[in-house]
């Protein structure tokens, strides 16, 4: 039946078809042309990169669009992450438009007003924008909105994945919600997206708070089926000159910008790194060596801080695909620009998530290759480190077999979002001129995507912005913008519901030792790494964006400083166990990396860690709860609490100076409390200003927030239980 489908597409896109040689659609393109002509439920289709999704959706919807005779207003609202993202298909829907009447718009920050103009005074076809000008039109824009937006019949999400459990996912839920509620009917959603483990879990995302039915359309097809892997692996070389630890790349990067030179130069590729710096620093070793070998340097570096010219330079260059290129980058290429034909990906260190590996995989492999995927792994040892179990490799491991068995992991919870609702709140206010809380709270929690938010949470939550002066209440008991709200408001910054990480100083004894852009929790005594050596916390100022420290003798783990820290999944962990426990060493290792990976079993056996989550050895207590970062974090904080030096070193928990009588008591204690409270565990914790606008939220909903999205309870409860059994 799916077969006889392509007859119900308009018979002028079957001759754009014609036109480009197609002799039939992908699978995924037919599956898809039913549900969405129907119009009936909404649609997710889930499928691997250039696997045709955009067609999938827009065939049938622009069918319809032709079939309703009526080309009057916006018909399709199609939102993408990415402005370069919305160039890309502004180019490929006019042409697949080229045989219609249908107008086709793009609409965000680098569009000139004249353009914009146009499709103010006569609204028609497709609009192509982002969540952040999609603020804009709400709040300036809103009569436009509710009168060219009467016949919406579809909204088109690219990228979907990329906006769920995110601040701009709850942003973008709330706005189309809001749009819905001004236009009085409900529009079609269909979203485009990279595969998932289990894409009906994900259903939700797209229409929180709804009973309307969702249509999943997934490919057969997916770039785990045809992967080439290889890991390489390298022993940690210390500097010669010990001060320029921490401010150079480590010694073994020498070989991995070696390796990358001789393995990659003459085709295209994109190597990942987990920060700006080992981006930028590859970047530099590679057009040195390009011009010590005087040959045309290949290798570019791409990340956020560059100018938007520099990354567009590089973005052209990989879309012509005309000239061998690599760019070295974060994840700023992960999603987005379609790219010709990648060769390779690589990965610098060890994968952050196995969804993230899965989606930049998604970028090679096309024209019927295989994919390759490469991942260099440096490990750091010290001879101190006893429970060292080379735990960066094994995790590594454990990722890609999780891939390759199509598990990835699920989208983070529904949050309670404070920075986002307090920017829906006051857009909502804006763009009406004043509103009753009663109304505000229908509109974003009750029926809204921010349903974690009970009148009376949204009531304390309303009183922090009358306290800033974010909003006051009129005669009418409407409450209105305030001198801060309007000040903020009317700021071209408030449209993005999200902000690039603030820069907090390192000061050591009056003397400034480096900044980082800071995205894991810090509590008084926690211990890191920075500039090759450790340093403890004495003091920490949110308000400064300052850490006072002072040296630390033993081992440390460097921060994290890629805003992706404390998200390992508990599947990742419980996968490595399996790997330690089955003494098994995969064949896509080279002979530095399969080393690696058998010396951390053989300690792991020597610790007898098969049968016991607690090691004793010569430099303290560490456990192995084999949990994600939530449950260890819980841990942590619960030791803490019970006045055990703790701290989370990769995978395990480390105690200083702990005898075993005080751990048993510690975790007695813990488990004998009648009510474990998750904001009492992080009374300590003052960096709790995650999102771009916690600043202006009282400390006890932020505690409230980062205990329901960050903490296990039960989970650390969980394993407290087994330890005892282990104590006794």
């Amino acid at each position: 039946m799916e077969k006889d489908s392509i007859n119900l597409l308009d018979i002028d896109l079957k001759r754009w078809m014609f036109k480009k040689g197609w002799q039939s659609l992908l699978p995924i393109q037919e599956k898809s042309i039913k549900p969405i002509l129907e119009r009936k439920n909404d649609v997710i289709i889930s499928a691997s990169t250039a696997s045709g999704k955009t067609e999938a959706a827009f065939l049938p919807a622009l069918t319809s669009i032709q079939n309703s005779k009526d080309l009057h207003g916006i018909r399709i609202l199609y939102i993408s992450p990415l402005k370069a993202l919305i160039n890309d298909q502004y180019r490929r829907l006019d042409e697949m438009t080229e045989f219609l009447k249908i107008n086709v718009t793009p609409w965000h920050g680098d569009v000139s007003i004249s353009k914009k103009n146009r499709i103010l005074d006569e609204p028609e076809g497709i609009i192509l924008t982002t969540p952040e000008s999609l603020e804009s039109l709400l709040i300036n824009h809103k009569s436009w909105i509710e009168s060219s937006m009467k016949n919406l019949y579809y909204v088109i999400i690219d990228e979907f994945h990329a906006f769920m459990g995110s601040q701009r996912g709850y942003q973008l839920q709330s706005q189309l919600h809001r749009i819905e509620n001004l236009i009085g009917k409900r529009v079609t959603r269909v979203a485009l997206s990279a595969t998932f483990s289990d894409a009906h879990g994900v259903m939700s995302y797209l229409r929180p708070n709804s009973s309307i039915p969702c249509e999943v359309i997934t490919a057969a097809k997916s770039c785990e089926d045809k992967l080439s892997v290889q890991i390489k692996g390298y022993d940690h070389i210390a500097l010669d000159n010990p001060e320029l630890e921490g401010k150079v790349l480590p010694k073994e990067f020498d070989s991995i910008s070696d390796d990358i030179f001789r393995l990659l130069r003459g085709s295209t590729n994109l190597v990942f790194c987990n920060s700006r710096f080992c981006t930028e620093t590859l970047a530099g070793k590679l057009e040195q060596k390009s011009k010590s070998k005087f040959v045309p340097n290949e290798f570019f570096p791409h990340h956020g801080s560059l100018s938007k010219e520099l990354r567009e330079s590089l973005e052209y260059r990989l879309q012509e695909g005309r000239w061998p290129t690599t760019a070295i980058c974060t994840a700023t290429l992960e999603l987005g620009i379609d790219i010709s034909d990648v060769s390779s990906i690589a990965q610098v260190e060890h994968p952050i998530t196995v969804a993230s590996l899965r989606q930049r995989l998604g970028r090679a492999g096309r024209r019927e290759h295989n994919a390759v995927l490469r991942v260099f792994i440096p490990e750091a040892l010290t001879d101190t480190r006893k429970t060292e179990l080379y735990e960066d490799t094994v995790m590594t491991v454990a990722m890609i077999e999780l891939l390759l068995e199509r598990w990835y992991e699920p989208p983070l919870e529904h949050e309670y979002a404070f920075s986002t609702l307090l920017q829906q709140t006051l857009s909502v206010i804006a763009s009406y001129g004043s509103v009753s809380a009663k109304a505000l709270h229908e509109l974003l929690c009750k029926s809204g995507p921010f349903s974690l938010c009970t009148p009376k949470i949204y009531m304390q939550f309303l009183k922090c912005l009358g306290e800033k002066d974010l909003i006051v209440q009129l005669n009418d008991g409407s409450l209105a913008l305030g001198l801060e709200g309007e000040k903020i408001v009317s700021n071209w910054n408030f449209y993005a519901a999200f902000d690039t990480p603030k820069e907090f100083t390192i000061e050591h004894e009056g003397h400034q030792i480096g900044t980082i852009p800071l995205s894991q929790d810090l509590i008084i005594g926690d211990t890191f790494l920075f500039a090759g050596r450790g340093w403890k916390v004495n003091f920490f100022s949110q308000e400064r964006h300052l850490i006072g420290v002072k040296a630390y003798p033993h081992d440390a783990q460097p921060l994290q400083m890629n805003g992706s820290a404390g998200h390992i999944h508990n599947e990742v962990r419980k996968r490595m166990f399996e790997i330690y426990r089955n003494k098994k060493i995969p064949v896509y290792l080279n002979k530095v990396a399969a080393k690696h990976v058998q010396q951390g079993i053989e300690q792991f056996e020597r610790m007898q860690l098969a049968k016991s989550h607690i090691y004793d050895g010569p430099t303290g207590i560490a456990l192995f709860p084999w949990q994600g970062d939530k449950v260890i974090r819980t841990i942590v904080l619960m030791l803490k609490k019970e006045s055990i030096d703790a701290s989370a070193y990769k995978s395990h928990i480390e105690l200083a100076y702990t005898p075993k009588d005080s751990l048993k008591v510690a975790v007695y204690n813990i488990l004998n409390y009648e009510n474990i409270s998750g904001t009492d565990l992080i009374k300590k914790v003052n960096n709790l200003d995650r999102e771009k606008h916690d600043s202006y939220i009282s400390m006890d909903l932020k505690r409230m927030s980062f205990a329901h999205s960050e903490l296990d309870i039960d989970g650390a409860l969980e394993f407290f239980s087994v330890l005892r059994k282990e104590l006794s």
